[in-house]
Formats: C-alpha cells, sequence, structure tokens
C-alpha cells in the first residue's frame, strides 16, 4: 500500500496491527517529491545522525513497522538504502515525523484505471 511520511495509513495500520500483519510501504520516499524529501526535520535528523534525508525516512518506515523496499537502478542509492540500520530514532522524532501525515497520496487511480487492471494480462497468458 502507498506509505510515507505524508500518507502514514494510520487507519489501515490500527487495522493490520490486530491480526499482526505488516504493511509493505509503496512509494516509502514520496515517489521522490522534492518538497518531501526536504522536510527540514529529514535535514536536521540527517544532521544528527550522519545520513540522508532518505536514510531518515526509511529509517522511520521500519521503525513504524513498515516492510518497506525502496526501489533504485542506482547501485549507490541500493547500497544507501540499506544502511539505516546503525541509528534509532527517538521517541519523540518518530511522533515529529508522523506528524508530517497530510493524509496526501502521490498515486490516485481512475475508475476507467481500475477497469484496465481488472481486465489486463500478461503476454504469457494471451497464449
Amino acid at each position: 500500500m502507498e506509505a510515507h511520511p505524508y500518507f502514514t495509513q494510520t487507519e489501515l495500520r490500527q487495522t493490520l496491527d490486530k491480526y499482526n500483519i505488516k504493511l509493505m510501504s509503496w512509494y516509502p520516499l514520496g515517489h521522490g517529491d522534492k518538497a518531501l524529501i526536504n522536510e527540514p526535520i529529514f535535514a536536521e535528523l540527517g544532521n544528527k545522525y550522519g545520513k540522508s534525508s532518505a536514510q531518515i525516512i526509511l529509517r522511520w518506515h521500519t521503525q513504524i513497522g513498515f516492510v518497506v523496499i525502496p526501489g533504485s537502478k542506482n547501485v549507490d542509492h541500493i547500497r544507501d538504502n540499506l544502511d539505516i540500520l546503525d541509528f534509532e530514532l527517538t521517541a519523540n522524532e518518530m511522533a515529529e515525523i508522523t506528524k508530517l501525515d497530510k493524509n496526501t497520496r502521490y498515486y490516485n487511480r481512475t475508475d476507467s484505471q481500475l477497469a484496465q487492471f481488472a481486465v489486463w494480462k500478461p503476454d504469457f497468458e494471451k497464449k
């Protein structure tokens, strides 16, 4: 499901927690939105921990309980995305990041897209 600091999926997480189900975060870095990446809290925490804003956001994801698999074709980015396990955000820092929630999605599907998804078949199934 789409989840990032601007869209924390609070209600869904509460439901999933009842069944010990973890949400896998899609668009964990807000689809590269500069407004999200450049939020002052991420720069501040990045300076404190010696990490990039993206690393702070990914650490927030793991601490909130999301399964996060950020995509990249850049080897350096992939390496940096994995370098988030040597620090932990405090409860207050987590709370500050969670305050960024605007309940804003980056992906908004239309009914016509949903209809297309419902009938789409990969090439190997068309034979």
